[in-house]
């Protein structure tokens, strides 16, 4: 790229821009530093005869472009490199996996010589073959395929019996297949064995991928932790009377926060057995020595409780002492006969995911140098903040372009918070044990633009362009808001770690009698039987 002043008829002197395209189709760095300098002599000159504004504008308008290429070509030569990384990662991966399974086939072939039930030569001429189709995989495999399920190569016809003699030694042969699932990069592991079965070579479904889950203790819990919601007398007075019922009839230890307990201890020095913790350190570790976990208050709670936990969370019994309960089944007046149910189990629970959320910066090298993560068990929203503009986010689903949101924002939502923000915003209520992901635009400017429900095992990257106007606003359960600024990046997939929750009959009893008592869910009067009706013809 190169710039020349010429001359026209009237004697005044104009620019002209000239762009060379390389052969690989990329502008490269020497080309575009070249282009910088230029125009920086450009606008360093003294103003000639006929300069007017516009060729300052048009000046600007290449520094512009020129940062634009640079900026395009460094990230070819970034993305490359991330490339060759996750081929060599596959390599070494699928040479792994084959070398597994000739291990495995060789132990086969031994315990069965073992036996006298096998021929050798028969064994020779199989491992041949399967080494022959072993080789003709690695080059159809594209992508990251492990832990596959195998269908039978030969089958044999079973309904030969009523036919001929000729025919009741008949083989069929039909093609084998392998179903593995795609996951993206080492981290990925959606194969789901128990899901997918093979009856004579036809993929059937074994059994519902989300059944209702039932918890039994093998060994008696013995330390219990209590969080309540603060500034409420009743449920201070209901913590009382809990903690010494559970100590004292249950003997088990029980775990409340400081707070909580300069307040029991403030009510009777009796208190004493209370343990809490020091510091935020000892938070991580809760998970190891808490059996179960209760909370005295609403929704909040519950999510003020999974927040706790980083990592696997306890079991959690929520008590309803809030203004609107979708989470919370439990009534506080019968608690001693809830939570005896509770303790000598079994019980139903409710697996509620999480958002698995991570802020990569436009400076980050990759996308795995990023800021400490956030857990989720609502939503994820992005926003435009106190901005005036529009919120303008390029949405992409496993490095699939989706959409660009161009509304007051965004939200990202598990299934158990499709009742809370998402609702709010036009998205769809879905069952808790739903694994999905709900996209929910926040007033998009667009008539046509739907909610959408993605699948679990998908990662959702939401990036503000560089031409965005102004920056966006991620908050996370309402809380911990990061501004995304040009470049910056939100990854969001789900995390390893849900959160179980206690149910008063069953997962789907729950759900639809929290929408019908919280919602007023298709609550209208019942159209009178003495009104007018079809004759009969």
């Amino acid at each position: 790229m190169y710039i020349k002043f010429e001359q026209d008829s009237f004697g005044h002197e104009e620019a002209s821009v000239s762009c060379s395209k390389p052969e690989n189709g990329c502008v490269d760095s020497l080309s575009i530093f070249h282009s910088e300098k230029a125009v920086e002599e450009l606008l360093q000159q003294t103003p000639v005869a006929g300069m007017d504004e516009h060729l300052i504008e048009f000046s600007e308008a290449l520094r512009t472009v020129a940062k634009a290429l640079r900026r395009a070509a460094e990230g070819k030569a970034s993305a490359q490199a991330e490339a060759a990384e996750w081929k060599r990662r596959y390599e070494l991966e699928r040479t792994r996996n084959i070398q597994m399974e000739q291990k495995a086939r060789m132990a086969e072939q031994f315990s069965a010589e073992k036996n006298g039930d096998i021929d050798c030569e028969r064994v020779k001429n199989s491992d041949n073959q399967s080494m022959l189709q072993n080789e003709s995989n690695e080059h159809s495999e594209t992508g990251c395929m492990k832990h596959g399920i195998w269908s039978h190569e030969v089958l044999r016809d079973r309904e030969s019996d009523s036919n001929s003699n000729a025919d009741r030694n008949k083989i069929m042969r039909k093609a084998s297949f392998k179903l593995s699932w795609w996951c993206n990069g080492e981290n990925g592991d959606q194969h789901k064995h128990d899901i997918v079965s093979f009856e004579r070579g036809n993929i059937t479904t074994a059994e519902r991928s989300s059944k209702q889950i039932s918890l039994k203790w093998e060994s008696d819990p013995q330390t219990v932790l209590i969080l309540t919601k603060p500034n409420s007398v009743s449920v201070r007075i209901l913590c009382v009377q809990m903690v010494r019922w559970l100590r004292e009839r249950k003997k088990l230890n029980v775990y409340v926060e400081p707070r909580v307990k300069v307040e029991l201890l403030a009510e009777s020095s009796n208190f004493s057995y209370v343990q809490t913790w020091k510091d935020d350190s000892e938070i991580s570790h809760l998970h190891m020595k808490v059996d179960l976990v209760i909370t005295l208050g609403g929704d909040g709670t519950v999510l003020w409780a999974a927040s706790m936990f980083k990592g696997p969370v306890p079991p959690i019994v929520p008590f309803s002492l809030g203004s609107l309960g979708f989470m919370t089944p439990f009534h506080s007046e019968h608690f001693k006969d809830c939570l005896d149910s509770v303790l000598r189990g079994p019980i139903s629970i409710t697996l509620r995911h999480r958002l698995l959320c991570r802020v990569v910066r436009d400076a980050a090298k990759n996308e795995y140098e990023t800021e400490e993560p956030f857990l989720v068990l609502n939503e994820v929203t992005i926003d435009r903040g106190i901005s005036s503009y529009l919120t303008n986010l390029e949405c992409y689903c496993d490095n699939s372009f989706v959409t660009c949101v161009q509304g007051d924002g965004l939200i990202l939502s598990t299934t158990s918070g499709s009742t809370a923000y998402s609702l709010a915003a036009g998205g769809s209520m879905v069952h808790p044990q739903v694994p999905g992901i709900l996209f929910t635009p926040i007033c998009p400017h667009s008539l046509s633009f739907r909610p959408l429900i993605l699948p679990e095992h998908v990662t959702v990257r939401i990036m503000v362009p560089f031409n965005s106007r102004s920056p966006a606003w991620a908050s996370f359960d309402g809380k911990d808001r990061k501004l995304l600024a040009a470049g910056d990046a939100l990854l969001c997939s789900m995390a390893p770690w849900p959160v179980p929750t206690a149910c008063q009959v069953d997962s789907t009893n729950d759900f639809l009698r929290s929408i019908h008592d919280g919602l007023h869910w298709n609550l209208r009067k019942t159209q009178s039987f003495d009104g007018p009706r079809d004759r009969d013809l």
